[in-house]
Order: C-alpha cells, then structure tokens, then sequence
C-alpha cells in the first residue's frame, strides 16, 4: 500500500471502520448484556438467601420467622409467642439444660432454632451468629434476650442489641438473662431497665449481683459450659454404681499466685497425685477439642469429689457439670474481690446455698489431706447413695429454675 494514492488510503480506512465499528458495538453491548444478567442473578441469590431470614408478612397465617428448613419445629400460635433471642452461650444453657427445649440447626450452627409450648405460652428460640438484629422477626411482642456482659467487648455487642430495641414496634415487653460480670460489675445495665427509661422490664443476672431485689432483678445460674460443648447428660447416662477409680479431681487454670498454686502444691506435699486426677493449665483457653472434653468428662465421672478453688469467681462452671456426674463438688468457701455480695451469712453462692446444694464446703486447701481421709472411709454403698442423692437434687434444681422462669415470665409478660 507503499505506492497507493492518499484518497485510496482514506477510503479503505473509513470502510475498515465501518466494519469494526459495528464488531466493536456488538461485543461491547453483549459484555454489558451479561455483566447485568450476571448481576442480577448474583442480586437475585442474594435476596433469596436474605429471604430465609426476613420475617414473613403479618397476613400470612405465621407471622414469625421460621427457617426454611425447619419442618416439624414449629410453635403453637394459638397462644401467645415468647421469642428467645440467645446471643449468649448461657442461652443455650436455659433452652436446653432447663426448658428442655431442643434445636435444628443450619449450616455450621449459623442459624439455631427451636421451638416448644409449656403453660400458656409457646417459646420461640434463636442463636447463632447469623441471629442479628436485622435478621428476626419485627413484629415480636415478648422477648426474652440473652446477652453477654463479661468483658467490655461483650458489653459493646450487648449494648447494640438493647438500643435494637426501640426498632421493634410491636414489642410489648422485654426480659434480659444476663451473663454478668465475674466481678459483679452491671451498672451499665440500668439505663436500659424500664425503671429508668429503658425497654427491659426485668433482667436475669448470674453471680451474687448486689442488684438482685427479686422484683426488677432476679439470680440466674451459670450452668455448664455450654459453649464448650458440655451436654445435657441424663440419669442413665452416668454409672453412679460401679467404684470410682479416683478420691478427686481437678482440671483447670492454675492462676499465679492463687489459691489454686496452693491446691496443687497440697496434692504434692502429700503424696495425692495417684489418688487424685489433676491436671492443671497455666493459661485459660475458650477452645475444647472432643479429646480434651471427653478427657474433663471421664475425670469427673472417675472421681468421687470434684475439687473447686476459686477464680475469678467462686462461681463456676464446674459446679454444675460435677453435679451432673453425682461427683460432689468440694468448694472454696471464700468471696472473690470485686463488687458481688459480700454478706458472709449468704455469700458466695447464694442461690446454690439457697437451694441447698450438696457441695462440701472447705475453707483452706491445706484441709484437703484431712477431708480425703474421711473420704477413705465411706463405703461404695455411702458413696453410691451420695451420688444418686446429688444426681437427684441438680434435676429439681433445675426444674425449679424453670418454674422459677416460667413465672417470673408470666408475671411480667401477661400479669
């Protein structure tokens, strides 16, 4: 095209873009094209997901939010529905080890829901990370919301569940179960108390809280520890007949200059390392594998004492879990620093001492030696009457923290 003319040139270019012109545009068009098909399918997987959890229209027969695949879990809406919104592991605790109550879970515990009817109520339950406050229903009435008021952090998430709740414009009446502080610091919850503005009518608190007035504020257990995986064991799952391979055990953190360095230094003076389970750690860990939790359960169920020094709390999980096993607990009968209830005559453990729970109570581990020498002496029979005694009293325990819900809810709620 060197020797071509200039005017020849030009019209080959003006027709090589007639060409491409249109080849251009086309393939443009049909990337847009499919960039918004692409789109809108993406949007509309998104909204179908999202629709699993939106609540459903108030015409529709069942107002309430039920995962898609929850089939035969549903509540009786005959009568009035009381949701349970837990975003604290002790929620699990209260709808599975005291209501009973059972679960269908999604996908990697994203979603938990359960429902039951008991009285003149149904109760609806939800946990699990994927329960947000955009994400249950809006046209809830009864709540009871389970939050967790342990460290800062916890109390940062807690509070935006409480400032929820003036979102919700049907919401008749609201119950707090609370996962205290250790140190019995709960201030931060009165803002949000009906009794000076707030939306909640009465809360649950776990530890000997000095705000307990059975009125606004009522005493909750800690329960076991559900959110490491610790079930709900029954009567005949635990061999109270059979000899007990070991006096006691201990499996915890052993804090730095605690009373818990002077429990194991006990075991060691004296010689009880083959009488007596201990493993100790030198840091808390949250995290449970299946060896290490059946590990903890064997050791309760071998021992016929199950060995309680204080942490930050007097309070613990272990109380309940050895209960649940008939192996007594043995307890430090001090009362942690902080701001719990310090009256000596009721404190620590005030409910638990309420109910009179079968806990022996020991004021110095440097006592041990002396306790496990009278231990030596109980025949299997003492023994095994000891365990079904203490079996025994954790389920009415429990029954009667249920009772216990059940009519502080109805007070409050329909009273």
């Amino acid at each position: 095209m060197r020797g071509m003319p200039v005017k020849q040139k030009s019209f080959i270019s003006l027709r090589n873009a007639l060409v491409l012109f249109p080849v251009l545009y086309l393939t443009l068009t049909g990337f847009a094209a499919f960039k918004l098909y692409y789109n809108d399918r993406v949007q509309l997987q998104s909204n179908r997901e999202r629709d699993k959890l939106k609540p459903e229209s108030s015409s529709v027969v069942n107002p309430f939010l039920i995962p898609k695949n929850v089939k035969n879990n549903q509540p009786n809406f005959s009568l009035p529905i009381v949701e349970i919104w837990g975003k604290a592991a002790i929620g699990i605790y209260l709808w599975k080890h005291i209501l009973g109550g059972e679960v269908t879970e999604s996908g990697n515990s994203w979603y938990s829901y359960g429902s039951l009817s008991m009285g003149n109520m149904s109760f609806v339950f939800r946990s699990g990370p994927g329960v947000v406050p955009s994400t249950v229903p809006r046209n809830v009435q009864y709540l009871i919301l389970v939050i967790n008021g342990r460290s800062e952090s916890k109390i940062n998430a807690a509070k935006i569940w409480l400032e929820s709740l003036s979102s919700y414009g049907l919401l008749k009446k609201v119950i707090l179960v609370v996962l205290g502080n250790e140190k019995c610091d709960n201030l931060w919850l009165l803002p949000y108390m009906k009794s000076r503005g707030g939306k909640a009518n009465a809360a649950f608190l776990v530890y000997d809280s000095t705000l307990i007035d059975n009125q606004e504020f009522f005493q909750w257990p800690l329960g076991v520890a559900t959110y490491r995986g610790f079930p709900n064991l029954q009567e005949d799952e635990v061999d109270i007949h059979s000899s007990r391979p070991y006096l006691c055990n201990f499996l915890g953190t052993v804090y730095r200059n605690s009373s818990r360095e002077t429990l194991l230094e006990v075991v060691k003076t004296n010689n009880l390392e083959d009488e007596c389970f201990i493993l100790g750690r030198q840091k808390w860990s949250p995290l449970e594998t299946k060896f290490t939790l059946q590990r903890y359960i064997s050791a309760l169920h071998k021992s016929d004492l199950t060995l309680n020094p204080v942490g930050e709390n007097t309070e613990c999980y272990r109380l309940y879990e050895s209960l649940s096993l008939g192996s007594t607990p043995v307890v430090e009968d001090v009362v942690t620093p902080g701001n719990c209830d310090h009256n000596l005559n009721v404190a620590p453990l005030r409910l638990l001492k309420d109910h009179g729970a079968p806990l022996i109570y020991i004021k110095n581990w440097s006592d041990l030696p002396g306790l496990l020498s009278e231990e030596r002496q109980l025949t299997l029979d003492e023994k095994v009457q000891r365990r079904v005694t203490t079996i025994l009293w954790y389920k009415h325990f429990k029954n009667t923290m249920k009772d216990f819900l059940i009519g502080v809810v109805s007070k409050v709620f329909f009273g």
